[in-house]
């Protein structure tokens, strides 16, 4: 894997990691598993949410009194070693078991809802990654990292099955939409069908295409992983290159 960028859970942007499998009738528990697009620090926390979200409204049903709102919040805390670029993480890991959080309070203040592993529908759901400088992580304060939805289209979150994006989410790049599931419990974004190094703009356009997505009514958990991200060289160094590439010719 290579050196992308560093950042701290604060300076995370949208896009900087994916949802990349989900499974909604898993052996034993439902699952999901995101990417990291980028080299996360450690101590970087990000929340992962099957709550719908609405324009306007926010994560449906979240007050200051309900802090997992109508369904379930989980968070990921980013271990001391830091998180390379390409890592892929279930959240049924057991490589990363002690870095999920689902139990235990949420906040220590306004409510006692607790942190528990999303409880997903098959016939139909979204789950919303984000980052929270609030206590509170889904009442404010919030930024957005990515979004799956395989109900095939956006909605306003009025059950637990509909949602529409957060701000700064795009479809295809932020977001991925897949088709409306009838037996289809499993999605995996399919790694397989490619080989090598691709910069983070690369990944995102692939991940986002639901063509390279399998889809399947199999029980398989999503799993850990891992896959290559390059970087993409700054004008300057291209300049450079360039410039090197003439003095080399020149030298002959």
């Amino acid at each position: 894997v290579i050196a992308v960028s560093s950042t701290a859970s604060a300076a995370l942007v949208a896009g900087d990691i994916a949802i990349v499998g989900y499974q909604a009738s898993g052996v034993t528990t439902d699952s999901i598993s995101f990417a990291s697009l980028v080299n996360l620090d450690a101590g970087a926390v990000v929340y992962f949410t099957d709550n719908g979200f609405t324009t306007g409204s926010g994560f449906r049903g979240v007050l200051s009194t309900d802090n997992d709102g109508n369904e379930n919040l989980m968070k990921f805390t980013v271990g001391s070693g830091g998180l390379a670029a390409g890592t892929v993480i279930s959240s049924r890991s057991t490589a990363y078991a002690s870095n999920w959080s689902l139990s235990g309070q949420i906040a220590n203040v306004g409510g006692t809802a607790a942190y528990l592993q999303l409880s997903l529908s098959s016939t139909g759901e979204q789950v919303t990654a984000f980052i929270s400088d609030n206590v509170q992580p889904m009442l404010s304060g919030y930024t957005a990292l990515y979004n799956f939805d395989n109900t095939g289209a956006y909605e306003a979150a009025t059950t637990s099955g509909t949602g529409q994006l957060a701000p700064g989410l795009v479809q295809g790049t932020s977001a991925i939409l897949l088709g409306s599931p009838t037996s289809a419990n499993f999605a995996n974004f399919n790694f397989g069908a490619f080989s090598g190094a691709a910069d983070r703009a690369t990944w995102l356009a692939r991940i986002g295409n639901s063509a390279n997505w399998t889809t399947s009514a199999a029980t398989t958990d999503t799993a850990d992983g891992s896959f290559s991200v390059g970087a993409i060289p700054t004008p300057g160094a291209v300049a450079l290159l360039g410039l090197a590439g003439l003095i080399s010719r020149r030298r002959k």
